[in-house]
């Protein structure tokens, strides 16, 4: 990596901490707030579900404004909705926190949509894939840091000085997160075309590039390891709650899983040559789900629920860069953002299921059967994916052989990629 490039990929690693630190230790303490505040399991549901209902339908959209605006201002934009809904969740109030989650998801949204866009976007037409590639390894170390660490330290700051004390440091984090964008990003970092953005243009490509099927199943694949790590991460701490698990008990529950997500991702290139991609999604959402389900066994034995993580984080580990590579090798170059932004939506749109279908069967049945039922229907899902996949007739130059390098793929919540020579996908765009 060039000098030039080291403050711009030190800026970035240090937004990208600060992102996925405050985001993974806010949303696991969402459903217990609001069972504290006097809610029920469907109050803690429509709270999650508003998380993500507006960024569903709007995340193809602001890809678009990035691609005219620049990311910076929508940076700072999503920056400054951050810190506004840290706020609001301070305010002890079920619809307050409702609305909370409606402006954290789209600030979320903004924030992550950006920051991908921002490193996975070449510096220059003078820049070698392999700076490239060294500027995404960096900001992926980082990322996967704040993943780590974010619900441990949730959990910790909660069980020591309540709820209160936990979303004040979420909110302290954004407020930083919004001063590093504002003082310290370039004010030209990829500033692109200028003028309106044509609002039906980016869905009318969506929907051009679901006509293909490898495109279809790794959106599929997208969706069923977000709503697995939302599974994890939402909802296994109600169930944990209830078997009488302190907090800081539950973040280390979720912190093991995060950190074994991160082990499994130096392995994944090898797995994709070894087994293929029809195999290893089959394996991996089969493994996701099924672990996902095991949790209601003995929700109060600690060393049984951070081995049971552990395995499922490997597994969703490895669902988020599989679903990046099935969608770079399927979509030409020219359209990457696009379909960044589509599995995007995917994601959101898992956060969103994820709460609707755990409050419908909570309210008939118990928290435990939600889990047997959503985690079944992820694992259905996953054979699904499996069989499609092996049955799309190969194409050249597609699959193990053209998988990433353990460089550039990885597990982000969102995804970008500028025009230019195929590349492979990268590690960062997991998603949200």
């Amino acid at each position: 990596m060039t000098r030039r490039h080291l403050p711009r990929t030190a800026v970035y690693a240090v937004l990208g901490t600060l992102y996925w630190t405050a985001h993974a230790m806010m949303r696991p303490l969402v459903g217990t707030y609001v069972l504290q505040l006097g809610g029920t399991a469907l109050d803690a549901s429509i709270a999650l579900a508003a998380f993500s209902l507006f960024p569903t339908v709007l995340a193809i959209l602001i890809g678009g404004v990035v691609d005219g605006w620049g990311t910076r201002p929508i940076l700072i934009v999503g920056g400054a909705l951050m810190v506004v809904g840290g706020g609001l969740l301070l305010v002890p109030d079920l619809t307050t926190v409702v609305v909370s989650q409606v402006v954290l998801g789209l600030g979320t949204l903004c924030v992550w949509v950006s920051l991908q866009t921002s490193v996975t976007t070449g510096a220059g037409p003078d820049e070698s894939r392999d700076t490239r590639a060294s500027r995404i390894a960096t900001f992926s170390l980082f990322v996967s840091f704040g993943q780590t660490v974010g619900p441990a330290l949730g959990g910790s700051l909660q069980s020591a000085g309540g709820f209160a004390l936990a979303y004040s440091t979420y909110a302290a984090l954004s407020l930083l997160l919004f001063l590093v964008a504002v003082l310290a990003l370039p004010r030209a970092a990829h500033r692109r075309v200028r003028g309106s953005v044509a609002v039906a243009r980016p869905y009318r490509q969506a929907a051009g590039l679901l006509r293909d099927r490898t495109v279809v199943i790794g959106v599929m694949v997208s969706f069923t390891a977000l709503l697995l790590h939302d599974i994890r991460a939402a909802w296994q701490p109600l169930l944990l709650h209830d078997a009488g698990l302190e907090q800081w008990r539950i973040g280390v529950v979720l912190s093991a899983s995060a950190l074994a997500g991160f082990f499994a991702r130096p392995f994944f290139t090898v797995l994709l040559r070894a087994l293929g991609a029809p195999l290893l999604v089959g394996l991996v959402l089969g493994v996701g789900a099924s672990t996902a389900m095991l949790v209601v066994v003995a929700p109060g034995d600690m060393p049984f629920l951070v081995a049971l993580g552990a395995v499922n984080g490997l597994a969703v580990g490895f669902a988020q860069p599989l679903s990046l590579t099935l969608l770079s090798d399927a979509v030409p170059t020219r359209q990457l953002g696009v379909a960044s932004g589509l599995r995007s939506m995917a994601n959101q749109a898992a956060l969103l299921a994820s709460p609707a279908a755990f409050g419908v069967v909570s309210v008939f049945a118990t928290l435990s059967a939600a889990f047997l039922v959503v985690g079944g229907a992820a694992a259905a899902t996953g054979l699904l994916s499996a069989v499609l996949l092996g049955l799309r007739r190969p194409e050249p130059g597609v699959g193990a052989s053209s998988a990433p390098t353990d460089g550039s793929s990885s597990d982000g919540a969102a995804d970008d990629s500028p025009s230019g020579p195929a590349r492979s996908p990268d590690p960062q765009k997991e998603s949200r």
